[in-house]
């Protein structure tokens, strides 16, 4: 396969899912070594470490594999198979100091290995090896994630990024099959609007949102990493479905039904995207400009979050310039 890549994209763009689909969908779970970086992962963590145990004889220290050493004692083991390091939230730790002396692996030559080799007794013993040279073999595969409004957590120096094909996975909604209408993750949202409330579809809503955090003339010309994806938040099955019911859809149509879909879908939104929205798109400096996406009446976080689902609560600007098409509204009704 010779992936070494990086999947990048707006948080809830579904990057791990891109990445089990794309990469993972058919290989055995045992050739898979998937790990969640974090500021506290250290070298160690990855590569491996000595730690105290106790025997019969007394303490004596042993070498306990990282999910790196892990994964390339089973590439060596066979190297007909594919293998699979899989690093989730790259971007939130500090990456020069995790990968160390290994990140001279990185350089592959035109067969996929190690151009250059490092010496780490410490994994060749793992690998039962006469030296300590150490080498990338060709089916050993690394893939990342990263949240591109993270990267300022531990940014990634020019070095390490070239070292990786860089994979973008867009705001665009993803269509499937399993879920209503053949649209994943979509359920019908309630929206405020003075007199004049209506419904629309949370692919409408969050591509809307989208195009007012970065539209520089009407919305808030704000880069596309506060952007958010598709599934920033997931709804169930069973909401999306009565959200989205009418008689015509479900002879076994419920008034009832529609209404508690439509009160759990306002109070995920609350808060699940409320927050995010208040501090990171709006964000402080925001108010008092211009553009808002929030009515005048909203203030503080402390009002958004008890009026939303009740009053208006998003501009005129926002519901007249960036949800206005016809198509994506509809009046509502429980009855």
């Amino acid at each position: 396969m010779h992936n070494q890549e990086i999947y990048y994209g707006a948080p809830g763009t579904g990057k791990s899912h891109k990445v089990k689909d794309t990469l993972l969908n058919n290989v055995p779970q045992s050739k898979v070594f998937r790990v969640t970086i974090h500021p506290e992962f250290t070298y160690s963590d990855f590569i491996g470490q000595l730690l105290p145990e106790q025997t019969a004889g007394g303490i004596t220290f042993k070498f306990h594999r990282g999910p790196f050493t892990e994964a390339l004692v089973e590439a060596y083991a066979d190297t007909s198979e594919e293998v699979f390091l899989v690093l989730e939230e790259l971007s939130r730790g500090n990456v020069a100091a995790i990968f160390g002396d290994v990140f001279q692996l990185l350089d592959r030559n035109e067969y996929f290995e190690s151009e250059y080799s490092i010496n780490n007794k410490a994994i060749a013993v793992e690998l039962n090896q006469a030296t300590n040279e150490i080498k990338l073999p060709s089916n050993l595969n690394i893939i990342g994630t990263v949240n591109i409004n993270d990267q300022n957590v531990f940014p990634m120096d020019t070095a390490f990024k070239r070292r990786f094909d860089w994979k973008y996975v867009s705001t665009h909604p993803e269509m499937g099959t399993t879920s209503f209408n053949k649209e994943l993750n979509n359920p019908l949202i309630p929206i405020n609007y003075s007199s004049r409330d209506f419904e629309v579809n949370w692919l409408s809503f969050y591509s809307a949102l989208n195009k007012f955090i970065t539209d520089k003339t009407d919305g808030l010309g704000k880069k596309e990493d506060k952007q958010l994806g598709q599934f920033f938040i997931k709804f169930t099955e069973k909401e999306i479905w009565n959200s989205n019911s009418d008689t015509t859809k479900n002879p076994n149509y419920s008034s009832n039904d529609k209404k508690t879909a439509q009160e759990s879908i306002i109070e995920k939104l609350r808060n699940k995207l409320l927050l995010y929205l208040w501090q990171d798109v709006q964000g402080l400096n925001g108010f008092g400009s211009s553009t808002s996406l929030f009515t005048d009446t909203i203030t503080n976080f402390d009002t958004l979050y008890e009026y939303f689902g009740t009053e208006q609560v998003f501009s005129d600007d926002f519901l007249d310039k960036f949800l206005s098409s016809p198509a994506d509204r509809k009046r509502y009704s429980y009855s």
